[in-house]
């Protein structure tokens, strides 16, 4: 069951190609390539494809953006093929004010490597892995992180007990270090959250049924709010690889809000899922048919107010 969700995500526009990948790549001039989302025009209510030819390319498939607080680096997934499964974690930074072209995460190993997440202080990435165990270490999962040093990311270890116990993947994290993700734990499969407490990870806690509803088989891909405040995922209601993407808000009493679905502005193609957001809360960034989309959070708004009528 550990890869049973990544399988599903994998699928999701395969073998079908949409229109921009039987276009030609863009000719990408790197020196102009400044400000903080790689030179491109941020988009409104609509989805725009983002940084086409730098990060969504027409022969390859990625997805599970996250950038830098300070917008100086960039991770993301990436595979050369869109039906292969060698993925592998890919990144670029701002030297003197420019973006460079993207290439393998500094701590890449030559193993399955995907979604990394740097975490809202910005000093530790945290993602997954097939990259062998740790001597002695005899869990079942494999959720690594990285630590931000004055040189650079320092080499990676391998996440706590509680987490890696069962399965894992897709971690996202609070401002206070809650971890939420999705995960396998006493035959339950669906979105997790472990806190941390006194610098360790409790037992992951199963999220209520305003997330993990058994109508969306597969919750999965949860993106948290650094606050807390809201909670973006993707589920597949229609069935396996059919993906559409929800929102849940947080109330004043700690409890969820049921899940709503986005419209079709932003769920138009069943292939919609792995959401993350900007650090600066304005820009919702999500995987469409092989490639990354972003669409103005303004969206959000309105499903807030409805939401938590």
């Amino acid at each position: 069951m550990r890869y049973i969700c990544f399988i599903l995500t994998i699928l999701i526009g395969s073998p079908a190609a949409s229109f921009m990948q039987e276009m030609s790549e863009p000719l990408i001039n790197y020196d102009l390539l400044t400000g903080i989302y790689l030179g491109q025009t941020p988009p409104g209510s609509d989805p725009e494809l983002f940084a086409p030819g730098i990060i969504s390319t027409n022969e390859g498939w990625e997805a599970a953006i996250s950038f830098s607080p300070d917008f100086q680096e960039l991770f993301f997934t990436r595979r050369a093929t869109i039906e292969g499964t060698e993925n592998r974690i890919w990144y670029t930074r701002k030297i003197d004010g420019k973006w460079i072209e993207p290439k393998l995460a500094p701590f890449a190993k030559e193993y399955m490597e995907f979604e990394a997440f740097i975490t809202p202080g910005g000093n530790k990435i945290i993602f997954s892995s097939d990259r062998p165990k740790p001597d002695g270490i005899t869990y079942k999962g494999d959720i690594w992180y990285s630590e931000k040093t004055g040189s650079g990311w320092g080499e990676p270890k391998y996440l706590s007990k509680e987490i890696n116990d069962g399965w894992a993947m897709f971690v996202t994290s609070t401002i206070d270090g809650t971890l939420y993700f999705t995960g396998g734990y006493n035959k339950k499969y669906g979105i997790f959250i472990s806190k941390l407490v006194d610098g360790k990870y409790s037992e992951p806690e199963y999220l209520p049924e305003e997330i993990n509803q058994s109508k969306y088989f597969g919750a999965s891909h949860p993106y948290i709010a650094p606050d807390e405040s809201y909670l973006i995922f993707d589920a597949q209601p229609d069935g396996p690889a059919k993906t559409d993407l929800y929102i849940s808000f947080r109330k004043l009493d700690g409890s969820w809000t049921k899940a709503v679905k986005f419209d079709t502005r932003i769920n138009a193609t069943k292939t919609e899922g792995i959401p993350s957001v900007s650090p600066d809360g304005k820009y919702l960034f999500f995987h469409r048919k092989n490639d990354v989309y972003w669409v103005s959070t303004s969206i959000f708004d309105e499903l807030k107010s409805q939401n938590l009528k």
